[in-house]
């Protein structure tokens, strides 16, 4: 009995992990088109500034920045690599793209940054690859950078 239980565990331990890896593919639709981000899914393991405010599941205000659009950006670069687990895929002046992996299950987040040449803001959007919710870790993610830029 307890060797069929055993075995039990390690084919769900082995299918959790192999379910990680399939669907831990890159989103192959991010990026920024007609100077917006990709909306989050309806799932509550997003966070978005270009969401709808009244929309509080997926909405988180955008970063207001001082000081000059290259500055911030690389100031953002710099914050996410100094934390580790953190991968930039995509840099060019104003937009950043950068994959941040769990410690623990190497569950992957998109993290997405767009500066508009316009404004003074960072538009922010956080989301996770897997999964349903994200224990507010995208959140937490972005108020962490926002306390970052302030001082």
């Amino acid at each position: 009995m307890v060797r069929w239980i055993s075995l039990f565990v390690v084919v769900l331990v082995i299918g959790f992990f192999a379910y990680i890896k399939i669907n831990n593919r890159p989103p192959e639709d991010l990026g920024v088109t007609a100077e917006l981000l990709k909306p989050c899914p309806t799932s509550p393991n997003c966070v978005s500034s270009q969401a709808e405010k009244s929309d509080a599941v997926h909405y988180i205000e955008p970063i207001i920045y001082h000081g000059s659009r290259m500055d911030t950006q690389l100031s953002i670069e710099s914050y996410f690599l100094n934390q580790g687990y953190t991968q930039i895929v995509n840099s060019q002046l104003g937009y950043v793209h950068i994959q941040v992996k769990s410690h623990f299950l190497g569950f992957i987040d998109d993290v997405e940054f767009y500066l508009p040449e316009a404004d003074s803001i960072v538009d922010v959007r956080s989301a996770s690859r897997v999964g349903y919710s994200d224990l507010d870790v995208n959140r937490d993610r972005i108020e962490k950078l926002r306390s970052y830029l302030a001082h």
